[in-house]
């Protein structure tokens, strides 16, 4: 049976989107243009994983990406996201990024008693599942209107390159698939597949190579965590390497390898001295805490250290009227600890262990926040 050619280019052509959204409801093969390449569209069952196979010349076995219409319907396959995901999916979908992430026993457990065994089946192989909201407003309406989750590899057969054209679709699938939809001016202008990410046991690895580079991936997702206080040299280099173990803690890694989990942890002074070193007593004190701030150099609050990071924690009430003069964003500027963080420079040992295990205390209440 020929391949049905349909052109949409514009998202007002609600017959013709329905029309092919129609076509994969009813089990068949649509070629779908996204803003990188062309996807082989069908619905998350056995039969179109079957037929996908057939198609792509792959091994029974192998899974395919689920495709969404909205980035909201996330939600519906993956509960629960770190902080740094759920940042990166914010930054970039609608976009060429496709997220793979790992799953524990008992959420796996929860999605399948959610989504059913057999939708389950076809979407989470080897404890993770694959999404991708591609950036192409016709293509996400189609996906839309289909009631069943759609799969949709890249269009092509074995090793054969990504179909960019709607011509080189045809060329691959001609009489062994339903529709292939030419799309308007914005279709595959990127020209190259997505980047695939995952986010597991090792923190942010990339995949596959596509649009996105791996620092264009960190730099888009690391969490920016900043502690303020005076001089920089007392509380907030305290609280840094303090939170910095508690995050590697809960997180299940070590400190050094934080970034790669999404995390970046620093601290400033409103009144600093660039380069001077914590004081020997905050030294001695965050070692007994498990951890070292022996290399930290002081540096002065900016405007533009305000604008870059997530979080920013004050050590007082003077601290943060000044961070919040400084930012436009005044809902990521808070207080630490619902009662001040006193200075303790000048005082004994005690006085800055006391002063840890207050910054202690107020990080674990917050350490949710960012995870």
């Amino acid at each position: 049976m020929p391949t049905k050619v349909i052109k949409i280019d514009s998202p007002n052509q609600t017959k013709d989107i329905r029309a092919v959204s129609q076509i994969i409801e009813q089990g068949g093969i649509a070629a779908i243009p996204t803003e990188t390449v062309y996807g082989l569209a069908a619905k998350a069952t056995p039969e179109g994983i079957e037929r996908l196979d057939s198609l792509k010349k792959r091994q029974e076995g192998k899974r395919y990406t689920l495709h969404i219409g909205d980035k909201k319907d996330l939600d519906a396959y993956v509960p629960v996201l770190k902080a740094p995901v759920r940042k990166l999916i914010d930054k970039t979908w609608p976009g060429p990024l496709t997220l793979v992430v790992d799953f524990e026993e008992d959420s796996l457990s929860k999605q399948r008693k959610k989504l059913g065994k057999e939708i389950f089946k076809c979407l989470y192989s080897d404890g993770s599942i694959g999404i991708r909201c591609p950036d192409l407003s016709v293509t996400r309406q189609i996906l839309s209107l289909v009631k069943t989750p759609v799969i949709a590899p890249s269009a092509n057969p074995g090793s054969h390159p990504p179909a960019v054209t709607f011509e080189q679709v045809l060329g691959y699938f001609d009489n062994q698939i339903d529709v292939v939809v030419i799309g308007g001016s914005d279709s595959c202008r990127y020209n190259k597949s997505s980047t695939v990410v995952k986010y597991g046991t090792n923190g942010f690895q990339i995949l596959r190579d596509g649009v996105f580079n791996e620092n264009d991936i960190l730099k888009i997702s690391t969490i920016r965590i900043l502690f303020v206080c005076t001089g920089n040299t007392c509380r907030s280099p305290m609280a840094e390497g303090i939170c910095k173990k508690i995050l590697a803690d809960k997180i299940g890694c070590t400190i050094d390898s934080l970034p790669r989990f999404g995390y970046r942890i620093e601290s400033a002074g409103v009144a600093a001295t660039d380069g001077s070193p914590a004081s020997e007593e905050a030294e001695i004190i965050c070692r007994q805490f498990g951890v070292s701030i022996a290399g930290h150099r002081s540096r002065l609050l900016t405007a533009q250290m305000i604008k870059e990071f997530d979080f920013i924690f004050a050590m007082s009430r003077t601290h943060l009227q000044i961070c919040r003069t400084l930012s436009e964003s005044q809902g990521k500027v808070n207080l630490l600890d619902i009662h001040e963080v006193s200075d303790p420079f000048g005082g004994n040992l005690e006085i800055y262990k006391k002063c840890a295990e207050q910054i202690e205390s107020a990080l674990k209440e917050r350490i949710e926040e960012f995870l």
